[in-house]
């Protein structure tokens, strides 16, 4: 019996894939009657908590499970769990067993009764099954056999017996309720030639198969024979169709993987092999997938054609080779045939007097990048007759015609590389892209005439690497290059451009190895005004070799460029530079130790005399330095003599006498009055500010770093300090003032004045008569003449601070500390 429980533990959580043991008890007459059967069974719960075990099969306790007389009283199953698959059965349930065992006690039939009696015909109308055999076992639950040798017999029957049953009614149906790919509602096999499964009908269908998702309807197999064969005597032997529209599978279905033919058919008759039509499809679709295979072949072992196309339409072809991969759309070549007379593909047109185009290509697609039309060859070619061999040959053979040998024409609003009517290329290390040969040597013709009616130019040539774009050269008396123009023509006779902004070759060379001149210009017209050469360039950049006229001298000795006025009575420039734009008129430059302008003058005039007229806004001189790395001045005056080596007079109404600027912005400046501004201060090698004082006494008894006192005898006079605490003190003599100011004119000297730093960082004389010093302590003057001791701030008063110590000093002679001076 099969037994079905969820296991849960004493919490009444379910216990998932966990291995349990069931003791099973089959109890009889109550819940609590005397144990007839006893077992021991163990499995694994699912992830719900599921068991599924089979009573009878576990290991027996007690009793015996095949005498149970399940007919002769009532039983009860007793279950006893151990959710940890031991034998501590903790979880007990009970409960009467209703069916099961019952059907059990009826497949004996009650212990042998109730046996057929054959034959046996029994008629009942019920809507469920009459008769039903179960089998889980290997064997058949149902096996009919029948021995006679008579014929029409059948070892099973099924039949319906009414002339009008229902829709799909069967006499005989097979069900496999597998899943599987493998099983089989109805096998019908025979031993010898005969039928597996025979169907037969007077008007319907014999054998009816039918998928209802994505299986087969019928399936047909042979080892060894044909899988499936139709024939009728008047009838259409196989009908294949689809009734749906919206159905876009192949009607049918034909492939092997050996190497015989798929489909083969014949016919001894004078009806087609076979006749295919279509309104808006292929008639025929053959498709190969290998490149020794074909979609379709036609062989033709007599003198017809093995394929012929045969249209009558304006607008259609008869044949049509279409390509939607990367092959090609027709293909024709010459197999085993070495006559030389074959042709791969024959277009002609003539035939009947008709008339069109043999041959015509065309690209319908405008994106397409590809050629329209190919023609290859690997052949060697035919040197003793160049007429043969070639990879295309155009011949016009009518001694009177007009026509060209080859008339190609482009059509075409641009100009790219390619877009030609005929285009040429070379693409081996010899060779040439284009060959025009006059080859009579009586004959006035040219080889090539290049003619343009339009705006463009009517021979263009360009050399794609080192080569020249065109090479002329001339045998005779005349000229490799001859350029001109007609009297009534406007052009120029010659020009030349170079459009590569990286270029830096010339755009003209002209060489000569005689003593001629390498480039003569005349101007032959004794009332012309026009220059015999006009160099002219037109660039946004100076840089050098940019220049209308570029001279060079590459020898030892001569020129870069000579202007000469030879008239000694003439009063004009030899040379006259003019600028109408914002640069310089002339720009010199030398690259080595000479300077760039070097002028003199033997008279009383300026070697270089800079003048900006009563109209102009300019500068008179400017110099500059545009080298990060120069450490030269920009400007340097050396003069020999007694007189200013600079000297700057200004005479206007207003202005300054000198303005310095750092990135175009004005840093200092020294005005017409002589005051000085600066912009980001001033900044000497001192660290303090100090003022010119007279002193007491001699001059020379005063050092840098002595404390200075304002004097009490003269005015505006210092002395040195002589007493502790002095509420005189005026500053410090300056060891080297970064600012010193002073009351007297800038043409005085200063003679026997002192610099007194009032404020700053200054050398200053010290002692230890107030103690050691420590950095931030006040000083004060001491009773050593000049010299500062650390305060006592219980006892400075205002006036007497002379500042704070930056450094420590604990030496017992005078010394010097840098002192922030700051009278307080």
């Amino acid at each position: 019996m099969s037994y079905q429980s969820i296991v849960r533990n004493a919490s009444g959580q379910l216990l998932s894939n966990q291995n349990v043991a069931v003791r099973v008890s089959v109890l009889q007459g109550s819940a609590s009657g005397t144990v007839v059967y006893s077992e021991r069974i163990t499995g694994t719960t699912n992830v719900n908590g599921l068991v599924s075990l089979e009573i009878g099969s576990g290991t027996v306790l007690s009793g015996t499970f095949s005498t149970i007389n399940w007919g002769g009283n009532s039983y009860y199953l007793k279950t006893e769990t151990d959710p940890a698959g031991g034998t501590n059965y903790t979880v007990t349930g009970t409960s009467q067993l209703l069916s099961v065992p019952y059907a059990l006690y009826a497949k004996s039939a009650g212990g042998g009764g109730g046996s057929f009696v054959l034959p046996y015909t029994n008629t009942l109308t019920n809507a469920t099954d009459l008769f039903t055999l179960a089998n889980n076992g290997d064997g058949s639950s149902i096996v009919g056999q029948n021995n006679a040798t008579t014929s029409s017999i059948s070892a099973v029957r099924g039949e319906v017996t009414s002339t009008s049953p229902g829709g799909f009614s069967s006499a005989v149906k097979g069900m496999n309720n597998g899943t599987g790919g493998l099983g089989i509602g109805v096998w019908g096999s025979q031993a010898g030639s005969g039928w597996g499964v025979y169907g037969v009908t007077p008007n319907g269908l014999g054998v009816y198969g039918n998928s209802s998702a994505s299986g087969t309807g019928v399936y047909a197999n042979s080892t060894a024979g044909t899988g499936l064969t139709a024939t009728s005597t008047n009838g259409i032997p196989a009908s294949i169709a689809v009734f749906n529209n919206a159905n876009n599978n192949n009607v049918l279905n034909a492939s092997t993987v050996g190497n015989g033919t798929v489909i083969n058919v014949s016919t001894t008759g004078s009806g087609e092999g076979i006749q295919s039509s279509t309104i808006g499809g292929f008639a025929i679709h053959g498709i190969a997938n290998q490149q020794s295979s074909a979609g379709i072949v036609g062989d033709n072992d007599g003198n017809g054609e093995a394929v012929v196309g045969r249209t009558t339409s304006n607008i259609a072809g008869a044949v049509v080779g279409r390509n939607d991969g990367g092959g090609y759309g027709v293909r024709g070549f010459i197999s085993g045939n070495a006559s030389g007379t074959a042709v791969g593909v024959l277009g002609q047109i003539g035939t009947n007097s008709s008339k069109g185009r043999a041959g015509r290509f065309e690209n319908l697609n405008s994106s397409n990048d590809k050629n329209t039309f190919e023609v290859e060859s690997n052949g060697n070619g035919n040197i003793p007759d160049n007429t043969q061999g070639n990879v295309a040959s155009f011949l016009s053979s009518n001694t009177n015609s007009v026509s060209a040998g080859v008339r190609s024409e482009v059509k075409t609003i641009f100009g790219n590389f390619g877009a030609a009517g005929i285009f040429g290329v070379s693409s081996g290390t010899g060779g040439f892209g284009g060959l025009f040969h006059a080859s009579n040597t009586t004959g006035n013709g040219r080889a090539l005439v290049a003619i343009s009616d339009g705006n463009g130019d009517a021979f263009l040539a360009n050399a794609g690497k080192d080569g020249d774009a065109v090479e002329a050269s001339v045998d005779g008396a005349g000229r490799a290059v001859y350029g001109w123009v007609p009297s009534f023509s406007t052009g120029k006779a010659a020009e030349f451009k170079n459009f590569n902004t990286s270029n830096t070759n010339p755009v003209l060379t002209s060489t000569s190895v005689g003593n001629s001149i390498a480039g003569d210009f005349f101007v032959d017209n004794t009332n012309g005004t026009s220059a015999a050469l006009h160099g002219k360039v037109n660039s946004i950049f100076a840089n050098f070799g940019t220049a209308g006229v570029y001279g060079e001298s590459v020898g030892t000795g001569g020129y870069a460029g000579l202007f000469y006025q030879r008239n000694v009575s003439s009063g004009t420039s030899a040379v006259i530079v003019l600028n109408d734009g914002t640069a310089d008129a002339l720009t010199v430059n030398a690259t080595q130790n000479g300077d760039g302008i070097s002028t003199s003058v033997n008279g009383t005039g300026s070697a270089i005399e800079a003048s900006v007229p009563n109209f102009g806004l300019g500068r008179a001189g400017y110099f500059r330095n545009f080298n990060t790395a120069n450490g030269q001045s920009t400007l340097a005056v050396t003069n020999a003599g007694t007189g200013s080596a600079f000297f700057v007079n200004h005479t206007g109404a207003s202005g300054n006498l000198a303005v310095f600027q750092s990135e175009s912005s004005n840093m200092a400046r020294i005005n017409k009055a002589g005051r000085g501004f600066f912009n980001g201060g001033t900044q000497n090698s001192g660290a303090d500010v100090a003022e010119a004082f007279d002193v007491e006494g001699h001059f020379s008894t005063y050092e840098a770093g002595d404390i200075l006192v304002i004097s009490t005898d003269s005015d505006r006079t210092v002395t040195k300090s002589a007493e502790p605490y002095s509420s005189l003190v005026a500053g410090v003599y300056a060891t080297k003032p970064g600012v010193l100011l002073t009351e007297e004119n800038i043409d005085s000297e200063l003679i026997d004045k002192v610099p007194m730093g009032v404020i700053g960082v200054i050398p200053t004389k010290v002692c230890l008569e107030g103690g050691a010093i420590k950095r931030g302590d006040l000083l004060v003057t001491s009773s050593v003449p000049g010299v500062a001791m650390k305060g006592d701030a219980g006892k400075i008063k205002i006036g007497q601070v002379l500042g704070k110590a930056l450094q420590d000093y604990n030496n017992p002679s005078v010394g010097k500390i840098k002192v922030l001076v700051s009278i307080k």
